[in-house]
């Protein structure tokens, strides 16, 4: 089922950028770094300098009196620097990495997930799929079987078992205790490009270029059905458990080997520019929507609402509880792919100054090198704070997540990053 988008709002956001080893610099006395910030209609970024006057405590400011950016004291630390447009009084602060692992991978790193019990999962560009120590970036393991490249890895909800799949058409089941392979899944007749766990992962959702997605039964090894079959390559999905949207009866005769399914609607962004609702237990194919771009990844941002991220930089924000399916389209002053979303942790203490609105955001992973907090209630007329992580040098950022202390990212480089939840809830206060 098709249909016609309602009027879509438009949010232009600010561009920021900051010197990627700035941290590095302000260790230096009078050490210096650029700062840039690009609005729409302008064809050049505004630039300036900032200088560390004092190291301990840190004391930055602009190089030159009259620069367009003023640093905001109380929000600057050496782990993190918080400045302000002059003309628009937009704030912007930037955090540097905990740590940055370099020993894990040699190559790009292009997918990786963590769990709340210390491990991470990664992959990177020469096929090495690795678990870790989120805490020392330690590698425990290392899989082997696949037999060309790895797209996606994640950890099933126990923490203790890893699903990857790729371009060999095969989604492997990887025990992260003791490396070991059980299972291999196979019927796609293209690349796979992403998998996702349902409920504790007795069934997995795997989606490919070939159009298909498919639910699987992880216990006897086989595809219970093919859920939708589009007329294009799919590059991402999600699951989400709406609340007003109508997903039709179950199928008839289902198999009792589907666990979890009921209630659920699958999110696929497709290459053809478009995102398609799928209910997962009916079969039926609930919207397809147009988006502006190729869709990259999508993400629930509530139970009845969504978030794409497109080729062409655009993010596609979709509230489905209206009668005319409300879009509201946020774009930067830089047309760079948004390769991952991931929504913001939601603060303990939601009631702090500052803190609950953006429990409400979520990260945008670019490949222009960049990670913001993307504030989806942003308007010009109320300037808003935005955060974004550093350390890349325009290398992109394949992906994006957190383990409820830390947020991780994947880069091209080859290091995967990690930044303090904690800092970033003090710079939002």
């Amino acid at each position: 089922m098709s249909e016609t988008e309602g009027v879509t709002s438009l949010v232009k956001i600010p561009f920021f950028g900051l010197q990627c080893d700035w941290d590095d610099s302000f260790r230096r006395p009078n050490g210096t770094a650029w700062i840039s910030v690009r609005y729409h209609g302008q064809e050049k970024s505004t630039h300036g300098d900032l200088v560390c006057r004092k190291k301990d405590p840190l004391q930055v400011e602009a190089l030159v009196e009259g620069e367009p950016f003023e640093v905001i004291p109380k929000r600057t630390t050496s782990r993190f620097v918080s400045v302000k447009d002059s003309g628009t009084r937009c704030e912007c602060s930037f955090l540097a990495p905990d740590a940055a692992f370099n020993k894990i991978h040699n190559k790009s790193v292009v997918s990786l997930d963590v769990t709340e019990g210390g491990l991470g999962v990664s992959v990177c560009g020469n096929n090495q799929l690795k678990v870790w120590e989120t805490s020392t970036g330690c590698v425990r393991r290392t899989f082997e079987g696949h037999r060309a490249d790895v797209y996606s890895c994640k950890f099933f909800p126990s923490g203790l078992v890893v699903h990857s799949c790729g371009a060999d058409l095969a989604i492997k089941i990887w025990s992260a205790e003791d490396g070991s392979c059980p299972v291999t899944l196979k019927g796609h007749t293209a690349a796979i490009q992403d998998c996702l766990s349902v409920d504790r992962g007795r069934n997995i959702i795997s989606v490919s270029k070939d159009g298909k997605a498919r639910l699987w039964d992880v216990g006897e090894s086989k595809c219970l059905a093919t859920l939708i079959d589009c007329s294009a390559p799919i590059n991402g999905c999600c699951l989400t458990s709406p609340t007003a949207i109508p997903l039709g009866n179950p199928v008839e005769g289902m198999s009792e080997r589907e666990v979890g399914t009921v209630g659920k609607l699958l999110l696929l962004v497709r290459e053809d520019s478009k995102v398609t609702g799928v209910s997962v237990a009916s079969r039926e194919e609930v919207f397809t929507v147009s988006l502006p771009s190729p869709g990259n990844c999508v993400i629930a941002t509530g139970p009845n609402t969504f978030a794409v991220g497109c080729q062409g930089g655009e993010i596609v924000m979709h509230d489905r509880r209206k009668p005319s399916a409300a879009v509201r389209q946020i774009v930067s002053a830089t047309q760079t792919p948004i390769l991952d979303l991931m929504m913001h942790p939601r603060s303990p203490n939601p009631n702090r100054p500052g803190v609950d609105e953006f429990n409400r955001s979520f990260w945008a992973a670019k490949s222009d090198g960049t990670c913001v907090l993307v504030n989806p209630v942003f308007t010009p007329e109320k300037p808003t704070k935005f955060v974004q992580l550093t350390g890349p040098d325009c290398d992109p950022v394949y992906q994006v997540k957190h383990d409820g202390n830390y947020i991780y990212t994947a880069c091209r480089d080859g290091l995967i990053r990690k930044y303090s939840i904690g800092l970033i809830s003090k710079i939002l206060e």
